[in-house]
């Protein structure tokens, strides 16, 4: 049948037949237009929420990651246990490492012996005639808490008669101010900045174990009296680290009454010392350091080194790890890491035969030329000509280490230094203002110091808390003495 055979009004009913057929489909594709506007929208959600993902990701797994920080490629632990509460996360396996001996902990000598009998078989009832051997325990315990000691120091005042003076007189185990004595102090200051508690639990800390009661208020200022008579040696490790060859920079952020701030870590062989600033320039190093410190500062690339000092030590660390990302998508950025790493690896095995002064300068020119050879190429932007860049912005600094047998060619013991720090800054959250960030660098480079050192952190508090003078609350402030 064709249109001719079709009378008008069959005609028209299939027009109605073909408008309506037209009308759904439009109503069709209006909902599959409906439905990919809500698929489109959920897509860019999630390609939002990746891009945050990546973004956070990136803050632990980055070219400046340390390794020790890294978070492991693979979904299990190189070990499997029976128990799932003993897996390592992390990629590492517990215990100690393959060919590294055992540590055992050494016996004690016991202070007493007991001796201890039955009479009977506990099976038969069966008494016993004496002993046929011994089965020796040692037990260590400690004595249970002691409640406070309250004493009253009765100072008595005298008054010249020849130039009219009045005297109190003093006791070491009186302190300046306050009603705490130095093992309260050295005990609050230890507990907030060894075993990381929050004022309120060294509170009850002290009440559960010995019956002192007091606020988080009040641990909070006896651990800002111990600062304040331990700044007299935070000077003394400044002192000593301005006299240094080698010095070890580092900063990282921290809050300061939810602002931005800094803290700088300065670290020698013996000595490490804090200081929490504002800035992270170049008159930071320079105040704590002395302008016309001499040494050399290993560090890494921020800029405010090399706008302090021209003699530093360029951080291997950094440049390696920032080499080894590139390479692992670029092959040009392989390439550079390879030349790196054949560098470093050779110029520490060679330095180990302990070269002469002629044959560190040689070797210096010659591995010099060659990272001159790295920092050419056609890249214009991109990850490589990034590294390419970094590597000639440090082409006077990278080789330090190889004409000096003092100097670390990483900054990992800046970096160590920093660790502590950075795990109680998770906790503090912020510093509220001057006095907790004088009290913050104190007690932190006493702490790091005296470890370094091999000293008993409690005994050496006690001692500042009995022998130091504290300084007035005035100055307790994030500065150093002025050289004048």
């Amino acid at each position: 049948m064709n249109g001719d055979d079709l009378t008008k009004e069959e005609l028209l009913s299939r027009f109605l037949q073909l408008e309506k057929r037209v009308e759904e489909l439009e109503q069709q594709n209006q909902q599959k237009d409906e439905t990919i506007e809500q698929l489109q929208e959920q897509l860019d959600r999630k390609n939002e929420r990746i891009e945050e993902l990546e973004a956070h990701l990136r803050k632990y797994e980055n070219p400046h990651t340390p390794p020790s920080k890294r978070r492991s490629g693979t979904d299990e632990s190189p070990t499997s246990h029976d128990d799932d509460d003993d897996v390592r996360t992390d990629g590492g396996t517990p215990g100690r490492k393959e060919g590294h001996d055992p540590e055992w902990r050494s016996p004690s000598d016991p202070d007493k012996e007991v001796d201890v009998t039955c009479d009977c078989c506990p099976e038969c009832g069966e008494h016993f005639d004496e002993s046929v051997g011994i089965c020796p325990r040692l037990v260590e315990e400690i004595p249970d808490p002691q409640p406070p000691e309250v004493t009253q120091y009765n100072r008595h005042r005298y008054e010249c008669h020849s130039c009219g003076t009045e005297t109190v007189a003093s006791h070491p185990d009186c302190p300046d101010e306050g009603q705490f004595g130095v093992n309260v102090i050295a005990q609050a200051a230890l507990s907030r900045y060894d075993h990381r508690l929050p004022y309120r639990k060294i509170a009850d800390r002290f009440e559960q174990l010995h019956g002192l009661e007091l606020s988080g208020a009040s641990a909070w200022h006896a651990t800002e009296r111990a600062a304040r008579a331990g700044r007299c040696e935070y000077e003394q490790i400044r002192h000593q680290i301005k006299q240094a060859d080698v010095v070890h920079v580092d900063e990282t952020g921290i809050k300061r009454d939810g602002e931005q701030a800094w803290l700088w870590t300065f670290r020698t062989d013996e000595h490490t010392l804090y200081a929490v600033r504002e800035s992270r320039g170049s008159d930071v190093p320079a105040e704590v350091l002395g302008e016309d410190f001499a040494g050399t500062v290993v560090c890494d690339g921020w800029t405010a080194y090399p706008a302090f000092s021209t003699h530093l030590q360029r951080c291997w660390a950094h440049l390696l790890r920032e080499a080894e990302d590139v390479a692992q998508t670029h092959t040009e950025g392989a390439q550079i890491h390879q030349v790196l790493k054949q560098i470093y690896v050779g110029l520490q095995t060679w330095l180990e035969t302990d070269p002469t002064i002629r044959a560190r300068a040689q070797m210096h020119r010659a591995v010099q030329s060659k990272l001159e050879s790295l920092t050419e190429g056609s890249e214009t932007d991109g990850p490589v000509a990034t590294l390419r860049t970094k590597i000639a912005g440090g082409l006077g600094h990278w080789l330090t280490f190889v004409g000096e047998p003092a100097v670390s060619p990483t900054n990992n013991a800046a970096e160590n230094a920093l660790r502590e720090p950075v795990v109680l800054r998770k906790l503090i959250g912020t510093l509220r203002n001057d006095r907790g960030m004088f009290v913050h660098e104190t007690l932190l480079s006493l702490l790091a110091t005296w470890s370094q050192q091999g000293r008993n952190p409690y005994d050496e508090l006690k001692r500042v808390a009995r022998d130091n003078e504290m300084i007035p609350r005035v100055h307790a402030v994030p500065a150093v003495e002025s050289s004048g």
